[in-house]
């Protein structure tokens, strides 16, 4: 029978309602309570412990650091000591032998595909270098890197060429640099031989007739690169060139934003001009001992164009008369005989017949007097050139007139442009044989007829802004006839130099009759209308019979135009797939 329950007796000194725990029913040895007090003294929870925990060895349990908080004294690991106590944790053996696998074999993969990546990118640039090579081929005895430099700059001045849209100066500026810091190195393998003159250029005549030429290419590029990047600065650090307007710096606070998706802003203090002047070009090509007549009167004639063009009018005159006295001082026979040498008027005696070189410089005066309206020396030298191109030779049986340059193939098919690209690769470049310097009287070509048919087109709209718009309009329509016959004669003729030439003689010759006829429409229909208004008040007949002549005219010269209308939308196809380019590649700007 078990005793009576006790009531648990109150704690002494604590506050009423709180009692004391109730003693076992059963009675404890005293060597199990001392055990029970060793046990609980040594036991304690595995969440809490102090730094000497985690050097001791656990009594009852293991312990968990990640599980108990830090001590505030601990100092915290680095974060890759941290990161690695938990991926050792968290990855086994075996899985971490997986990744490693995994790992390195996507490594392997990413760089096989990457150097497949980079092997066919310098593949396809192997095989472009080698289409604009023989395009446009290089001496031979150059560098790989001069060639490299001239063949880029020359095709990236064909735009239309290469499947590009706007002429990239920049990049041709700093090919051409490159390229003359190159042959103009005397220390170097290709410059080696050249002697430098007191009034600015070389002595090339040393040198072998690839290397003047492909010098006298290289300066020619670096004067139209100058002449198309006038007023433009070039930022070394950032490499980017644009006009002066969109550079920032203290001369200019407020620039013109960039264009849209150019991110890169030119900054003033880091910037330089972006070309030499022209003049720098122009004057070493005719200071350079080597070059041939031909092509100093090149550069002679483009720098006087370029200096009539700034206005300096005084300057060009006196640079025609240097091309004249370049063009005369190579004529085989007394350039007196065949030319005015002060007006450039031919003489056309019918014996001595003027050379090449002297009639391109006739026809640029012509061309310039009309420009500034010296409309009557204008039309004398015109009609002097055309009946001296009238009376040219034929060339003899057999005889090649101009070297044809290859020209790039351009098909869809990629079976056939993959064959061309071998074939291309394969067939060695020929560097083509020199042109005439232009020293003999030319002979006819293919392209003479477009040359007559370009100096009819002047003489015919001289003579309608000067004297008679009949006779004007009648040598107009004779201009494009024989333009149109031309092309038409060629064909689809491979050399596209002839096509070319007559293309642009055929737009120039319909833009002009196209803009005579609708002026005289214009004026037919104004004289009718006065004449209707002038015949209201008459008593007499005559002022009905003046209405239906001037009614007569008005619908002839609107016929006319009707049919100008069809023929141009006849022929525009022809005309726009040779030139349509020409007035969006050059002098386009590309800020680079």
């Amino acid at each position: 029978m078990l005793p009576p329950a006790r009531l648990p007796r109150r704690l002494p000194g604590g506050p009423a309602g709180i009692r004391a725990c109730p003693t076992p029913r059963y009675k404890q040895s005293p060597s199990t309570q001392q055990q029970l007090q060793q046990n609980t003294s040594h036991r304690r929870a595995f969440t809490q412990k102090t730094r000497l925990d985690l050097i001791t060895a656990p009594y009852t349990r293991p312990q968990l650091p990640f599980l108990s908080p830090l001590a505030s004294s601990r100092p915290v690991p680095p974060l890759s000591i941290h990161l690695r106590q938990h991926f050792a944790r968290l990855i086994s053996t075996e899985s971490r032998e997986h990744y490693k696998r995994r790992l390195g074999r996507g490594l392997r993969i990413g760089l096989s595909f990457y150097a497949m990546l980079v092997l066919f990118q310098v593949i396809k640039l192997g095989v472009y270098q080698e289409e604009i090579e023989h395009r446009w081929p290089t001496p031979p005895e150059w560098s790989w890197k001069s060639r490299w430099c001239l063949r880029s700059a020359q095709a990236l001045q064909h735009p239309e060429d290469i499947g590009k849209l706007m002429t990239n100066w920049p990049m041709v500026a700093g090919y051409v640099k490159e390229l003359l810091e190159r042959l103009e190195d005397v220390t170097r393998e290709e410059g080696r031989g050249i002697v430098k003159q007191d009034d600015g250029g070389f002595d090339v005549s040393g040198k072998s007739e690839p290397w003047r030429r492909g010098y006298f290419q290289a300066l020619m590029g670096g004067a139209k690169a100058a002449e198309n990047l006038e007023g433009w600065l070039t930022d070394r650090k950032q490499r980017i060139s644009a006009p002066a307007e969109y550079v920032v710096g203290p001369s200019n606070p407020r620039p013109k934003p960039m264009p849209a998706g150019q991110k890169k802003v030119p900054r003033e203090e880091d910037c330089e001009q972006a070309s030499p002047s022209p003049e720098v070009f122009y004057m070493k090509i005719l200071n350079t001992r080597g070059f041939d007549t031909r092509q100093k009167l090149d550069a002679a004639l483009a720098y006087a164009d370029w200096l009539d063009y700034k206005g300096l009018q005084d300057n060009a005159r006196d640079m025609y008369n240097r091309a004249m006295d370049i063009a005369a001082s190579g004529s085989l026979v007394d350039a007196g005989k065949v030319v005015d040498v002060k007006t450039g008027i031919l003489k056309n005696d019918g014996k001595d017949l003027p050379s090449e070189n002297i009639l391109r410089v006739s026809t640029a005066l012509a061309v310039n007097h009309a420009r500034h309206g010296n409309l009557p020396t204008a039309l004398s030298i015109f009609t002097s050139v055309l009946k001296a191109r009238r009376s040219l030779p034929p060339p003899p049986s057999g005889m090649i007139t101009m070297p044809k340059l290859p020209s790039l193939h351009k098909t869809n098919d990629p079976f056939r442009y993959i064959f061309d690209s071998i074939k291309i690769m394969l067939v060695p470049v020929e560097y083509p044989a020199p042109l005439p310097s232009g020293n003999e009287p030319p002979l006819r070509t293919a392209t003479s007829a477009c040359e007559e048919a370009g100096l009819m087109t002047y003489i015919g709209e001289i003579i309608y802004a000067s004297s008679s718009k009949e006779q004007g309009l009648a040598w107009t329509r004779d201009a494009v006839d024989t333009a149109e016959a031309t092309m038409l004669e060629l064909g689809e003729s491979e050399d596209h130099i002839p096509r070319h030439r007559c293309a642009e003689c055929l737009r120039v010759g319909l833009e002009n009759w196209k803009t005579m006829v609708s002026r005289l429409v214009t004026k037919a229909k104004k004289e009718e209308q006065e004449s209707i208004q002038k015949s209201g008040g008459s008593w007499f007949g005559g002022g009905q019979k003046q209405i239906e002549a001037k009614s007569v005219e008005r619908k002839r010269w609107e016929a006319e135009n009707l049919i100008l209308d069809d023929r141009i939308r006849r022929l525009w196809p022809k005309i726009d797939g040779e030139t349509g380019l020409d007035g969006i590649a050059p002098n386009s700007s590309l800020f680079v």
